[in-house]
């Protein structure tokens, strides 16, 4: 098991510093599985952005010369 979390379920009135574990009735985590595709997916956002940056233009700038909408 992963220790990403992926979300946080709270009990009826959400958090509350007052109640035990702050109300907190359930912590899903990522598989690793779904682990391996967010981090493909951050890696390819920051090669995009490396490229664009380093072409010194805006991803909506990179649309419009592809033609993209």
């Amino acid at each position: 098991m992963t220790n990403k979390i992926k979300n946080v379920i709270y009990g009826l009135g959400g958090f509350d510093e007052s109640k035990p574990n702050n109300n907190v009735v359930e912590v899903e985590y990522y598989t690793a599985e779904e682990l391996a595709i967010v981090e493909a997916e951050e890696t390819k956002a920051a090669q995009r952005q490396a490229l664009l940056d380093k072409l010194g233009i805006t991803e909506d700038e990179a649309r419009l010369l592809l033609g993209g909408n």
